[in-house]
């Protein structure tokens, strides 16, 4: 059974040989350039579903790790909650299948200023019960970044954001 980790769980280690891959909306903009053993996939603006065919079309390789961070630009445009968690249950149930042999990371939805934390709360504490119920892990990266973390628009990590999150250990994630 996975379980939910945080800042607390992860360890630096060195990722020699390894393959993860990071699918998400622009938040990650910057993420993974200083990481050789990330491979980085930004699709600005996109939405869970829109994630959900860019992933069964597209032939991403054979990962060792996938951490797939969508909900944000949901959550912006709908206030129908059960509406995402529908979106997000079946793109993790439909790639959990796809990717066989690799594991799947999903990735809370990141404190925003057009967001009241309390939605962000109960939209991690939905995808916390999703990955649980699917047999992936759930990541709080909430727990890793800063308010300084963000850029001036306060919607993409900066550079000081993204050597934090660099420090993410995939081997345990």
């Amino acid at each position: 059974m996975e379980r939910k980790f945080d800042k607390q769980d992860m360890a630096l280690v060195k990722h020699e040989g390894r393959k993860h891959l990071v699918l998400a909306d622009s938040i990650v903009w910057n993420f993974g350039t200083e990481n050789s053993y990330l491979r980085v996939e930004c699709f600005p603006g996109i939405r869970t579903a829109r994630m959900h065919t860019v992933m069964v079309n597209r032939t991403l390789g054979n990962p060792d790790t996938i951490l797939i961070h969508v909900g944000t630009n949901d959550l912006r445009r709908t206030s129908n909650l059960n509406y995402v968690m529908g979106e997000v249950y079946s793109l993790m149930a439909t790639n959990k299948f796809k990717f066989l042999h690799c594991r799947l990371v999903l990735s809370g939805v990141v404190r925003q200023r057009d967001v009241t934390w309390w939605c962000i709360k109960v939209v991690n504490d939905r995808y916390d019960w999703i990955a649980k119920n699917l047999g992936v892990t759930f990541v709080d990266l909430n727990s890793w970044i800063e308010r300084g973390n963000f850029g001036r628009g306060q919607l993409n990590i900066n550079r000081r954001g993204v050597s934090q999150l660099g420090h993410l250990d995939f081997q345990t994630v």
